[in-house]
């Protein structure tokens, strides 16, 4: 993906197939469509399709009927460009100088457009390559990408949608075939997780999480041989990142969490199962690892700055520091280092040359956007990346809490965002629905279906992960990084987009965390990660007047929350038991901090962390969901609910497929809520890489 792009994420883009397929095909049969569905519309045979003829096509429809919207037009103009630059044609640089010459007062679009341009002048970044393709060549649903082979045969993944089985995709037959799970050799084998391609791409290792809640290291022929257990070791590796094979096949390079969470990289020998610390490793850069082509160096990321170790003598060699942050891709094929960078404001590939573990002049940019999942290059230099993106529908329905029906079916809440909306909330007075659209937040009257688009003033949203609204109707709260940098949860004015930060969040949240305010507006509550005393999770109070941070429950696994309507409580689910062997617990607890009381427990199969716990709006009772743990692809979720002071759940006659986030309207009749799904994308990139004689002169 392209981050920072001002039409938002490729993400976002690939979610528009089911706004297409539904809202364009509904609207037809009434009227033409609109400019901006035809762009909906050309994003999709761009993005999704890799349709770029036929895009384009669609791209002149949209400025021959944008009229005056001349943001509309200069965005449709800049993505000609880009569908030119992908076919390799010099139309692309014409459609960049029209934007430049044409659409002056339009900043954004001139900004892109004369960055392409330079790009593709002699000398330019993407000058000798213009022949550099990319294609879209695999689309699936929830899957955990691992790695492709050498020869661009096959490509190795866990299909989250089907019992988390070990899987190969072939390019050649584009089928799927099962290694692991029910209907197989391997049917024992318990769920997979990351896996790497052996150099010969005979075999696989994987990791797995066996039935007393720890990783394992298996290797598992691709002719679907029962898999080998190499490494099981609770006490050195509670958590195994397989990261890739050494060139002659004799070692896998790992990532081992201890037992005292640290991450340690570590050398497995494929033969007998022996390990060879190397050096701690930030957790994140466990999986990112990497073998040189001749097996001397491993290159890993840690901080944001790039380095190499020397595999047999272990000594470390500083290969990019910079002040941006830094990240591995991979080697490529002659033993060059591909790396993402935010250095030019964007995150994009860049390529340093590497001689005898030293670099050799300056890097060089190759392409504009990095991949998101970085899947590894072929011999012949093809480069594969994964991405994903979530493709969510807010709904609205009508229940009768007493009888545990619904009184009304489903409805979408909005015709023009299908397939991209989410994180809905109502607002206090029950007048409105907040929910995202595309790049921004849709505010929605509750009576009139009226709707209106909100802008926050923000430097990031961060993809507009959460909101809620604020106590007095006139404020969303929402995580996000504003004008001046700094990161937290931002107070947005829901009239003018204004935002000023409200909740500072600091360097300890690695993750946007989970918040909810107090019904008189006075204190945040929020789930952080926190090291602390060796905790995970820490909820945390924050007095909006002191400004001060209390810490209220510290836990190794603390889930999503909310503040009961009177705000002298709170309702929480928390996790007990090793990672993969959780029950949900359900706890009731004093706002201002105290013991936990249990309220219900969940059984591990049943458990559904991604819907959080509801209040009526009488405080008497609780509302929560039991679902597949971790699916929120899979069919049936339901809806339950206790008394707060205890009892025997009671199952609603209420079953939402898919449910991710529910809302309870302040009547207690209503509901909202996000229905999701994942869709991932692989993608290839070809003919990119300079040549290396040209790339040494740097």
């Amino acid at each position: 993906m392209t981050p920072k792009r001002f039409w938002g994420s490729t993400a976002l883009i690939a979610a528009l197939l089911l706004a297409v397929a539904l809202a364009a095909g509904a609207a037809a049969q009434k009227k033409p469509a609109t400019a901006e569905e035809l762009l909906g519309a050309a994003l999709h045979q761009e993005e999704v399709e890799g349709n770029l003829e036929r895009a384009i096509a669609t791209y002149k429809k949209v400025l021959a009927e944008a009229g005056g919207n001349r943001a509309l037009a200069a965005r449709a103009l800049v993505q000609i460009g880009r569908c030119y630059e992908k076919l390799g044609s010099a139309e692309a640089r014409k459609a960049y100088e029209r934007v430049v010459r044409d659409f002056a007062d339009q900043a954004e679009p001139v900004r892109v457009a004369r960055e392409r341009i330079a790009a593709l002048q002699p000398g330019g970044a993407n000058a000798g390559r213009t022949e550099m393709k990319l294609r879209r060549v695999w689309t699936a649903g929830a899957v955990d990408f691992g790695r492709v082979s050498s020869d661009g045969r096959f490509l190795s993944f866990t299909d989250w949608e089907n019992d988390d089985s070990l899987t190969i995709h072939d390019f050649a037959t584009g089928e799927n075939r099962q290694l692991t799970g029910k209907g197989t050799t391997a049917a024992s084998s318990p769920s997979a997780g990351g896996s790497v391609l052996s150099p010969d791409s005979k075999q696989i290792a994987y990791n797995c999480y066996n039935k007393d809640g720890f990783q394992e290291l298996r290797i598992i022929g691709l002719d679907g041989s029962e898999p080998r257990l190499l490494y099981s070791n609770r006490e050195q590796a509670r958590r195994i990142e397989p990261a890739a094979w050494s060139p002659d096949g004799s070692h896998i390079l790992a990532g081992f969490q201890k037992k005292d969470d640290t991450w340690e990289m570590t050398l497995v020998a494929v033969g007998d199962g022996s390990v060879r610390p190397l050096k701690p490793l930030d957790r994140g850069a466990a999986r990112r690892a990497r073998f040189s082509p001749d097996g001397r160096y491993i290159a890993y990321d840690t901080r944001g700055d790039i380095f190499l170790l020397e595999t047999k003598t272990g000594r470390e060699l500083p290969l990019v520091q910079h002040p941006a942050n830094d990240y591995l891709l991979d080697w490529t094929p002659d033993g060059r280092i591909l790396f993402s960078s935010d250095r030019s404001g964007t995150r994009d590939a860049w390529l340093i040359v590497v001689v005898d573990g030293k670099p050799m002049g300056l890097p060089e940019l190759v392409k504009k956007g990095a991949g998101a999942w970085t899947l590894g290059f072929t011999r012949a230099g093809a480069y594969y990346y994964g991405s994903q993106g979530s493709a969510g529908d807010v709904y609205t329905a009508e229940i009768d809490l007493a009888s545990g029906r619904l009184i009304s079916p489903p409805q979408p809440a909005s015709r023009r965002w299908v397939g991209i909306s989410g994180i809905p909330d109502w607002s206090p007075d029950g007048k409105f629905l907040a929910y995202r659209g595309v790049g921004g937040i849709v505010i929605r009257s509750a009576e009139t279906g009226e709707e209106r688009e909100l802008k926050p003033k923000l430097r990031s949203g961060r993809g507009y992960t959460d909101l809620r609204w604020a106590p007095d109707d006139k404020f969303l709260i929402m995580p996000g990084i504003d004008n001046e940098g700094r990161r937290g949860l931002m107070h947005v004015d829901v009239q003018t987009g204004d935002a000023t930060l409200l909740v500072p969040l600091l360097e300890r949240d690695t993750l946007v965390p989970r918040f909810d305010c107090s019904p008189d507006g006075k204190t945040i509550f929020y789930v952080s990660r926190d090291a602390a005393e060796g905790y995970d999770f820490t909820l945390f109070a924050w007095d909006l007047q002191t400004r001060r941070e209390t810490a209220l429950v510290r836990r190794r696994s603390l889930g999503p929350f909310s503040v009961s309507p009177d705000g002298r409580w709170l309702l929480l689910a928390a996790g007990e038991g090793e990672e993969q062997t959780q029950s949900q617990v359900l706890f009731i607890m004093p706002a201002a901090g105290g013991d936990l009381r249990e309220l219900v427990r969940i059984d591990v199969e049943e458990s559904n962390w991604m819907v959080t716990p509801l209040w009526t709006p009488d405080g008497r009772s609780v509302i929560f969901v039991k679902g597949a743990r971790g699916k929120p692809s899979r069919q049936g979720t339901q809806l339950w609910r206790i008394p707060a002071e205890g009892g025997e759940p009671t199952r609603l006659d209420v079953t939402i497929d898919k449910l991710w986030r529910l809302r309870l309207h302040p009547d207690g009749r209503r509901i909202a809520f996000e229905t999701y799904g994942i869709k991932s994308e692989l993608w290839v990139l070809e003919n990119f890489l300079p040549s290396l004689k040209s790339a040494a002169k740097q």
